[in-house]
């Protein structure tokens, strides 16, 4: 008893992209006798440098509550068993592209869901919000006169587990609504040409109609909404709630221009790929595609003419004598 203990007692490296999922996007020219290893690239693209998928992606007691000096890793270890069902589906359904049955699709969108919360990016943006929470009690106490609140202090004792406590909560509400939505799996036809990538940040949700602004971010209740996560370097899985299903194969193009871009702008801090390559196209702001490229000018163009009819109002109105 004493020794299970003091083996809880001390701190352990926890992943936060799974190590059999990054297993997958290991170089496959990984020589005889060597573990393998992925080729990890700062965002910027810079910064070449290869590991093996148990040493990267990790953070200490990332999912571990702390009561009364014990550890209970009891997220961790729901994790670990999400992972290997997860692994098993891959390997046996989704790799060789056959359909999902109704459990599997489902144990797909607790993986998925789960991976959408447990990375540091996300971590940091709940930490962030709630520390705004905490910033705004302690002006509004000390503008009263106060030094302390008990609400602050409330707020400052939940952040310390505000992530963990949001992936208790929000693996079930989101693997619900990735349920309801269309599942389709997009295949790259030739996967050593065009591979796709991934990142300390894999799931990627995006709105097109939202592209044009940049007051509101992208959610599941629009009707455009896609989440696509890259689940090795020839498949990506994609939720939308258009009528999307099953297998598709994507060109060269597609796989570089839109999915690996997407997948290289919303990294944290590191992507990954299985090959120690890089293309150009990964860092362009814009998809080279001439309809969208189209869509970017009229765009523009409208813009531009908003503000010069703006203009002309203005000084219309400035220009009017008074009464």
């Amino acid at each position: 008893m004493s020794k299970k203990k003091k083996k809880n007692s001390g701190s352990k490296n926890q992943h936060f992209v799974p190590r059999c999922y990054l297993s997958e996007f290991t170089d496959p020219h990984t020589p005889p006798g060597q573990e393998p290893y992925v080729w990890i690239f700062d965002k910027n693209g810079k910064n070449l440098r290869k590991k093996a998928p148990k040493n990267i992606f990790t953070e200490t007691n990332l999912y571990t509550f702390e009561f009364n000096g014990e550890k209970d890793f009891t997220i961790e270890k729901s994790l670990s068993a999400i992972e290997s069902k997860y692994a098993y589906i891959f390997r046996t359904k989704i790799k060789e592209k056959k359909p999902l049955s109704e459990s599997e699709h489902a144990y797909l969108c607790a993986f998925v869901a789960a991976q959408l919360q447990r990375t540091l990016g996300f971590k940091q943006n709940q930490e962030s919000f709630l520390q705004q929470l905490i910033d705004h009690g302690t002006q509004m106490a000390f503008a009263h006169g106060m030094t302390d609140s008990p609400e602050v202090r409330a707020w400052q004792e939940y952040k310390k587990d505000i992530h963990k406590l949001q992936l208790i909560d929000g693996i079930p509400y989101l693997a619900n609504i990735l349920m309801q939505m269309s599942l389709a799996f997009l295949c790259s036809k030739d996967p050593t040409r065009h591979w796709f990538i991934t990142s300390d940040e894999p799931c990627v949700l995006f709105n097109p109609d939202l592209q044009w602004q940049r007051f509101y971010g992208p959610g599941f209740g629009q009707q455009n909404v896609q989440l696509t996560l890259a689940l090795s370097p020839e498949i990506t899985v994609m939720f939308t709630w258009a009528n999307f299903h099953g297998y598709s194969y994507v060109s060269g193009g597609n796989v570089e221009n839109m999915l690996n871009r997407m997948t290289r702008s919303h990294t944290n801090k590191e992507f990954i790929s299985p090959y120690p390559k890089k293309r150009w196209i990964w860092f362009s702001r814009v998809p080279l595609d001439p309809f969208f490229l189209l869509k970017v000018v009229r765009n523009e163009t409208k813009i531009f003419l908003y503000r010069i009819r703006n203009k002309w109002r203005q000084r219309k109105i400035y220009a009017r004598p008074k009464k």
